[in-house]
Formats: C-alpha cells, sequence, structure tokens
C-alpha cells in the first residue's frame, strides 16, 4: 500500500509540475503577445489613455480635428471592440466631424476599477476623460445598446454639453426594461476568470464567446478586435456593469426629461418592416454562425407566416415601448432599419447615410 501511495504521490507531483510549467508558458506567451497587439493599436492610433483620478480611461480621437461637430461614441454591453468594429460606419461621418471612442472602465485600453459601474459613475468618468483629453463640449452623443441610458441621464443632467444624440439601436427604456434580468452581483467566479485571463487563459476560449467577424473586416481589424476583447477579459468592471444592468437602464428611463435637443434613433432590431428585409438578417447571420462553425438551420425553411408573426410582434413592441421612449425623450426622430443588433457592423454604410442626413441638419 505504502508503495501504491508513493507512485501516486510522485504522478500528482509530475502533474503539478507540468500544469504549472504550462501557466508559466501560457502566461509568458500571453504577455509577449499582448505586447505586440499593443504596439498595433497604438501604430493605429487606437491608443490614447488619460486620468480621471484613480484611474485611466482610453480615448481614442478620429477624423477631422476642425469638424463641424465632436461626436462621442458610447458603446454598450460588452462591445470592448467598439472602436474597431464601428468605423466601417464612421468612416464617412469623420470626413467632417472629430469622432471620439471612450472605453469605460474595465474595457478595451482603459484600466480596470473596484468602483460600482453606476450609471452615475459611468457617465461622470466619460466627462472626466473628456475634459482630461482636452476635449471640449458641445457633443454628439453616440450610443448603442445600453449606452442610450448613459446618453439620457448624460443629456438629461447636462443638456448644455449635449448638441444631439444619436441612438445606434440604443436599449428601448421603459419602467420595467430589464426585470426579467436575473439579480446578481460579481462573485468568486467573476474574480477566478479574470485571474486565470490575466494568466492568458483566455486566449484558448477566445472563440467561444467573441465570434469571427464579417468578411467585410480584414485580418487586421480582427486582430485589433481580438485584442481589445482580450484585454477586457482581464478586468472586474465588466461584471459590475453586468450585475448592474436592470439598476442602470431603469435609473436611465427616471432619469430622463423631456428637451428639445434633436435626437435620432436608429431601430434595428425592432426595425423589421417587411419579409424580404426580414430574410436579408437570417441569410447575413447564417453566413456569420457557418464562419463561426455554429449551429444554424437553413433561412429558406422559415416561413413567411412565421416571419409575418415576427413583424407584427414587432410592431407591437415599437407601438408599446419605443415611440412612447422616444416621446419621453422629445423631439426625437425614429428611423426603422430592420437588421441586426450590432447594426453599425451588418449595415454600416446604411447607417452612416442616415446619420449624415441628421447631422446636416443639426
Amino acid at each position: 500500500m505504502k508503495k501504491v501511495l508513493k507512485i501516486i504521490g510522485r504522478i500528482l507531483l509530475i502533474l503539478l509540475m507540468l500544469l504549472l510549467i504550462f501557466t508559466l508558458v501560457t502566461f509568458i506567451r500571453h504577455r509577449i503577445k499582448t505586447k505586440q497587439e499593443i504596439a498595433l493599436l497604438t501604430e493605429k492610433g487606437y491608443v490614447n489613455p488619460v486620468s480621471v483620478g484613480d484611474h485611466c480611461l482610453n480615448v481614442a480621437k478620429f477624423g477631422n480635428e476642425n469638424g463641424d461637430h465632436t461626436i462621442v461614441a458610447l458603446a454598450g454591453l460588452g462591445a470592448n471592440d467598439y472602436s474597431v468594429t464601428e468605423r466601417k460606419m464612421t468612416a464617412a461621418i469623420e470626413k467632417e466631424n472629430t469622432v471620439v471612442f471612450i472605453d469605460r472602465a474595465g474595457s478595451g485600453l482603459s484600466d480596470d476599477t473596484n468602483h460600482e459601474m453606476t450609471l452615475e459613475f459611468i457617465v461622470e468618468d466619460y466627462r472626466k476623460a473628456l475634459r482630461s483629453a482636452g476635449i471640449e463640449a458641445p457633443y454628439i452623443l453616440m450610443p448603442h445598446s445600453i449606452g442610450g441610458a448613459y446618453a439620457n441621464y448624460w443629456s438629461s443632467k447636462y443638456p448644455d454639453e449635449i448638441e444631439a444624440v444619436v441612438f445606434v439601436d440604443g436599449t428601448q427604456l421603459c419602467e420595467n426594461v430589464f426585470d426579467d434580468e436575473p439579480e446578481s452581483t460579481v462573485g468568486f467566479s467573476d474574480k477566478a476568470l479574470v485571474f486565470l485571463a490575466k494568466l492568458g487563459f483566455s486566449r484558448y476560449a477566445l472563440r467561444q464567446y467573441y465570434y469571427l467577424l464579417p468578411d467585410t473586416y480584414s485580418e487586421e481589424e480582427q486582430r485589433l478586435c481580438d485584442a481589445l476583447e482580450l484585454m477586457s477579459c482581464e478586468k472586474i468592471a465588466n461584471a459590475s456593469e453586468s450585475s448592474l444592468l436592470a439598476e442602470n437602464g431603469r435609473k436611465g428611463w427616471e432619469s430622463i426629461v423631456t428637451n428639445d435637443i434633436p435626437k435620432l434613433y436608429i431601430c434595428a432590431s425592432w426595425g423589421y418592416q417587411t419579409t424580404e428585409e426580414f430574410r436579408e438578417y437570417l441569410e447575413w447571420m447564417h453566413a456569420l454562425k457557418v464562419k463561426n462553425h455554429r449551429s444554424t438551420s437553413d433561412p429558406a425553411a422559415v416561413s413567411d407566416e412565421k416571419i409575418q408573426e415576427q413583424l407584427d410582434l414587432l410592431s407591437q413592441f415599437r407601438e408599446e415601448t419605443l415611440y412612447p421612449y422616444a416621446e419621453k425623450m422629445g423631439n426625437c426622430k425614429v428611423v426603422l432599419l430592420g437588421g441586426d443588433h450590432a447594426i453599425y457592423v451588418q449595415k454600416p454604410d446604411e447607417c452612416s447615410s442616415v446619420i449624415c442626413d441628421f447631422l446636416a441638419g443639426v
């Protein structure tokens, strides 16, 4: 028995040593690759950390330095590669305007923070970052998804700073927004995942969480996006923001002060009006899933009747939630452009055209 235990002990020791060696190799490889990726991001103009007190936020500025407007893009939850992916849409906008991308704490190139990622904290961080970067108001806010809640709070509390707001399929706020989301807190599992990410293990699981981009993006752009996603895995603030999603959405709704600031709401995920438009999305998503080796069904197998049911439901959502939301904000034009929630990825040119038309009237 002693001999057997001794053999088992040696095997366990060998396995532990192998695990430690594998972890060390993974960490070193991760650090080397991260350094290379930051160098590439710096070369492409994406790296510009500015102090907001006890941490730094990354503020990347592109476009016309003396442009007509200063547009501040606010990413949605988990859209850590927003500054790269959205530039397909902002390319035309940048010709006549300055476009600024701010990574929230915990996202992309920004530092992590132990502060709770409340709506108020996030907006004040944004404002501090812009001042620290020397970017003066007024701004045109351009939020995506939950970024719309932050824009609502910002434009309602500091209306003199905001020239206009462009919602790119912003979260459709209402009294009970996200009520069906389970309550959560930042726990041990979140911290454990961050620790493993810092060791470099997130690189092995990257494609489990983040899709390859459509073929309209280059290999270099894919590399930049992957780098931003991997950096975000190493920070706990994203978990804090996720845990406060319902609270921030509710506060965003409650904070709205009806005003005359010009607003454009591009409605994508609730914006389908025709069968053809919905089928276009199904085919686009099918191609993306095939590229990422994910299970998918034949879009042609979806009947017109089933699509019509979905169109009727979306029309109901617009009438009951979206239009009242736009009315409460005031002076808000709604444009229906049916497509993926990340409409700036699926239809960048169409989005850009709508936004440029709007800007011409601001």
